[in-house]
């Protein structure tokens, strides 16, 4: 069950919120087509996924990790952009498994 962007709230919360909601959909969307059940390729998906995580396991950061709270702040950015390039593959999932419902 997904959360639409007014259930997850506005500020801080509401960001983190989304973007948790959207990262567990990701992955049950990835999950789905490899079964076979959703058979809309997600390249948005794959694409933005293989990016954020060749720079999450660089060593090269913007920010070093190492800086304690300012070094997470360039991981959550790439992760927050990956989620939001594959946005439309997302919403287009939602709306399939509220069908398949």
């Amino acid at each position: 069950m997904s959360m639409s962007g007014e259930e997850c709230g506005r500020g801080i919360a509401g960001f983190f919120t989304r973007l948790v909601v959207d990262m567990i959909d990701s992955f049950g969307m990835l999950w789905n087509w490899f079964m076979g059940r959703f058979e809309w390729s997600p390249m948005r998906l794959f694409a933005a996924a293989i990016i954020g995580l060749v720079y999450l396991a660089s060593p090269i950061d913007i920010v070093p990790d190492v800086i304690p709270f300012a070094g997470w702040i360039d991981d959550i950015m790439v992760a927050t952009a990956v989620v939001r390039l594959a946005r439309f593959d997302l919403e287009r999932y939602r709306r399939w498994r509220v069908k398949a419902d």
